[in-house]
């Protein structure tokens, strides 16, 4: 597939209207992100490019039941449960130096079928997950378990400062904040898809997607100066002075603490994630399968051995970074080298996460959530 077949898949799968300028050339970056549209129809570049003043005609109808917030993969009853799944108690955290050995991927029970576009978290036993239609999931260390979200928007982004102070943004501008106890709705002061969100504490989180960024500071959003049109899939930063947001045809974005700014990717194709170990060590996957790194001056691209597109990246050390995506490929780097891991599955993985080395989620269709850790 190329870069732009690809990022229209991902772009649908999430719910999501995508209009391609070209699709004859792979390296194309010229590509725009529309808006969420409850009929078939594309979107312009212009309505990518709308501000947070969006006519009423530029924001979508709220049918939450659309067939088009729905992904092959459509949300189910609450008990359905894959019978193929295994018992939730893979993760360990007394684990041994003989753990490292053993560990694999396996499957868990998610139970649901809806797609899920990322997942967050605190500590073993406090992770969240998100998607297609509003789901959010719950991991207590035992089972994973429904929330009410009371949206049945898409959610792509999740990030929180506690596991009483989480953020969930998504389609047309939603954007959901959890205390603790219950999920609310946030006034974002925007109709664009947002799809992902990061931060450094409570009041300073960054949300981006479709012509977008956002700033939280605690009390209000509200929307950031940006170089032009974009379509940003994921942000990440190393400080509230350092911040770093990716997307479509190669484009990276970098906030020192005043303002945005292009930086040179080297590349042409969609970037789908980004995370970093620190300022000078920062990663950026592509849907080509290469990965982008940074050393703090200039962006380097190497091979990750595989060409399926890779849609999130996580890591907890510059060493010990994993890569997930198209037909359920997982790579994974030990600080000098990348090597496919086994899945398990080939259903798409679009986001990746860890409490430690030994104890990492990646969740994506088909309501799939796999774990990585010691077998017993």
């Amino acid at each position: 597939m190329n870069s732009i077949y690809r990022w229209s898949v991902l772009c649908l799968a999430l719910g999501f209207a995508i209009f391609c300028v070209s699709c004859t050339n792979d390296n194309d970056p010229s590509t725009s992100s529309g808006q969420a549209n409850d009929d078939d129809s594309g979107v312009s570049d212009d309505d990518a490019a709308d501000d947070d003043n969006a006519t009423d005609d530029d924001t979508q109808s709220d049918d939450d039941t659309s067939d088009d917030d729905q992904a092959d993969d459509d949300i189910v009853d609450d008990d359905l449960v894959d019978d193929d799944t295994t018992d939730d108690d893979t993760t360990d955290d007394d684990s041994s130096p003989d753990d490292d050995d053993n560990a694999a991927w396996s499957k868990m029970s998610s139970g649901t079928l809806s797609q899920l576009n990322t997942v967050w978290g605190t500590s073993p036993t406090d992770v969240f997950a998100s998607g297609l239609s509003g789901v959010i999931l719950h991991y207590d260390g035992v089972s994973w378990s429904k929330m009410p979200s009371g949206t049945f928007k898409s959610l792509p982004g999740l990030w929180g400062s506690s596991g009483s102070d989480v953020f969930a943004v998504g389609q047309n501008g939603v954007i959901l904040h959890y205390d603790g106890d219950t999920w609310s709705a946030m006034d974002s002061g925007t109709t664009h898809n947002l799809m992902s969100v990061w931060g450094t504490s409570s009041s300073s989180v960054f949300a981006v997607g479709y012509g977008a960024i956002l700033l939280y500071d605690g009390e209000t959003w509200s929307p950031m100066s940006h170089p032009g049109l974009f379509a940003l899939a994921r942000v990440w930063g190393a400080s509230s002075t350092d911040v770093f947001a990716v997307g479509v045809g190669g484009m990276i974005l970098h906030f020192d603490g005043d303002t945005w700014s292009d930086m040179a990717s080297g590349v042409a194709e969609d970037l789908m994630g980004v995370w970093g170990a620190s300022s000078s060590e920062v990663f950026a996957a592509s849907v080509m399968g290469r990965i982008l790194r940074f050393d703090g001056s200039i962006w380097t691209v190497g091979p990750s051995g595989t060409t399926n597109a890779l849609l999130c990246i996580w890591g907890t050390s510059s060493s010990d970074v994993f890569a997930v995506g198209d037909g359920g490929v997982i790579q994974h780097y030990d600080g000098t080298a990348w090597s496919a891991m086994d899945s398990g599955t080939e259903n798409i993985l679009y986001g990746v996460w860890g409490a430690s080395p030994l104890d990492v989620f990646a969740v994506g269709t088909g309501g799939t959530i796999l774990h990585y850790g010691p077998q017993h």
